[in-house]
């Protein structure tokens, strides 16, 4: 008997010991790099929206229960704590590794060579010494009754180990609530209502090609058919195709009339099996086939556009600018109509001038067909139909929603001029496959001032449901930031100065929502 109870204390004694060794590493690891700590937590799938506080409550209750652990009267509680926090650990690993899209960097400290299975089983070893900590302590808890208490009623040992098993089993699901609650709630949070935290899953995009264009000022024209094309705004007949392994590059040249046609802001978009050259200050579309590169005009003179995408080979949505208050206004052109042109003065929302403040990018999306406006300088998305008749209103994840920017009007020619440089907001988009691809320009919550001096941001959003899917880097080339880019085929696509790269676009995010989107639209093709 006296050898089993001095055994068991210097079991207990061992085991309060390895919380205490385990906490205060933990903790003061934590506390001593804060900011990285901070920001892997904020790169979690499950702790995204929740960063800034887990961050100080996490290495605070270790030091806490590590304290409460050095009291032999507290050291009931503090097993019972500890027992309750590493159930929380444990529960967080099994979420990560079957509930979540992709799998964060484990934790550093201690831990810092372990991977996730590892940190696992780690985790379900100090789950077990707690729980037998806590057990051996019932007898010494017996033991401050007195004895008459203990003749009286024999049992009460056993009673209160039933006792501690059923406040261990409550502790147990408290904490496995607890943790499932918080991904719920961050789910929730950064997919639809985003407080501007990026997500960073590992290796989203994987560099496969690059090729060396010999000149800085051409611009991506489309994709498609397993072709990129590219354009040139100082050789406006010149045309570049290559395959997405970008060995196989052709050289073409446009053969369009264009005598007596005094072009000043032309550009060219692909789309296979046509092309469209367009100036909308003339105004003037040309169309032609991608076989032959010779194209004939197809509209002229019916309306004059600052942006205009082809959403089928006679329909294009465009902006253009209203006649009655000279403000910017989106519409449609369709050929073969009485009456081609068609605007909708509602769907651009002014704010400052109606001009500069409802600026973005015009996009069509052939897999959701839905025309989508992002903004520059502000935060809102428009989602429409290929009539713009139904129309719904996003966001980006960011926080501003109105434009901050400054309007002048000169007296002479009553124009207006941005009157200092504007903030802006997001600076490019694309569209592939159901998802949204915006190029952020402004830093996130928890993120790193280091990684966005040495690489651009694009953000990727879900058209389906409006919802934000992820972030990752496209690190410069050669100290060249992105200066524009699509995607198509699965690849992400950028020039950098005069460098186009390829990235192969890769892991679940990806392939789910390309799915998801996919069926979708099958639904609505069968409706």
């Amino acid at each position: 008997m006296k050898w089993s109870v001095k055994h068991s204390r210097i079991t207990l004694e061992v085991i309060c010991l390895l919380y205490i060794i385990l906490f205060a590493y933990a903790a003061v690891s934590k506390l001593l790099d804060f900011e990285s700590f901070r920001i892997q937590l904020a790169q979690s799938p499950l702790l995204t929206a929740h960063a800034d506080w887990v961050a100080w409550t996490v290495p605070l209750s270790e030091l806490i229960v590590a304290g409460m652990l050095f009291v032999p009267r507290l050291r009931f509680w503090g097993l019972c704590s500890a027992f309750f926090l590493m159930v929380m650990f444990t529960t967080y690993i099994v979420i990560i590794l079957n509930f979540t899209d992709f799998i964060p960097c484990s934790c550093g400290g201690v831990l810092e060579d372990l991977g996730w299975t590892e940190h696992l089983v780690f985790n379900l070893l100090f789950v077990l010494l707690a729980l037998i900590g806590i057990l051996l302590l019932n007898p010494q808890v017996s033991n401050g009754r007195n004895q008459n208490q203990r003749q009286n009623n024999p049992s009460s040992p056993k009673k209160l180990t039933g006792k501690l098993l059923v406040i261990m089993g409550a502790l147990a699901l408290g904490s496995m609530a607890l943790v499932t609650g918080l991904f719920l709630w961050s789910e929730d949070i950064v997919h639809h209502r985003n407080n501007f935290t990026r997500r960073y899953p590992h290796h989203p995009i994987k560099r496969t090609h690059e090729l060396d264009l010999g000149f800085n000022s051409y611009y991506l024209a489309g994709a498609g058919q397993g072709r990129i094309f590219l354009a040139n705004p100082t050789s406006p007949l010149h045309i570049v195709t290559s395959d997405t392994t970008l060995r196989d590059t052709l050289h073409f040249q446009m053969n369009i009339p264009h005598e007596n046609i005094g072009f000043r802001s032309i550009k060219t978009i692909v789309h296979p099996p046509y092309f469209y050259f367009m100036d909308g200050t003339v105004p003037i579309i040309f169309r032609g086939s991608t076989d032959t590169w010779t194209a004939n005009p197809i509209l002229r003179g019916e309306a004059y556009f600052s942006l205009a995408v082809p959403l089928s080979p006679n329909t294009f949505a465009i902006r253009a600018r209203s006649t009655q208050n000279n403000e910017n206004e989106l519409g449609l052109v369709r050929l073969g109509d009485s009456i081609p042109l068609s605007l909708k003065p509602d769907l651009l929302q002014k704010q400052v001038d109606g001009v500069f403040d409802t600026d973005g990018a015009l996009l069509h999306d052939p897999v959701s067909n839905l025309v989508v406006y992002v903004h520059y300088y502000h935060n809102k998305i428009i989602l429409a139909d290929t009539l713009l008749q139904r129309t719904r209103y996003g966001r980006t994840i960011d926080t501003i929603s109105f434009p901050q920017i400054k309007v002048a009007t000169l007296q002479k020619g009553n124009q207006r001029k941005m009157a200092a440089p504007p903030l802006i907001v997001n600076k490019r988009a694309a569209v592939s496959n159901g998802l949204l691809f915006v190029q952020g320009n402004l830093l996130g919550r928890n993120e790193s001032e280091f990684m966005w001096k040495r690489a651009s941001v694009i953000d990727v959003y879900d058209l389906m449901d409006q919802s934000y899917v992820l972030s990752f880097y496209v690190h410069h080339i050669r100290k060249e930031p992105l200066k524009d880019f699509l995607v198509a085929d699965g690849n992400f696509i950028g020039i950098f100065d005069q460098t186009l790269v390829t990235y192969k676009l890769q892991g679940p995010p990806f392939d789910n929502i390309r799915a998801n989107a996919q069926n979708d639209t099958l639904a609505i093709m069968q409706d």
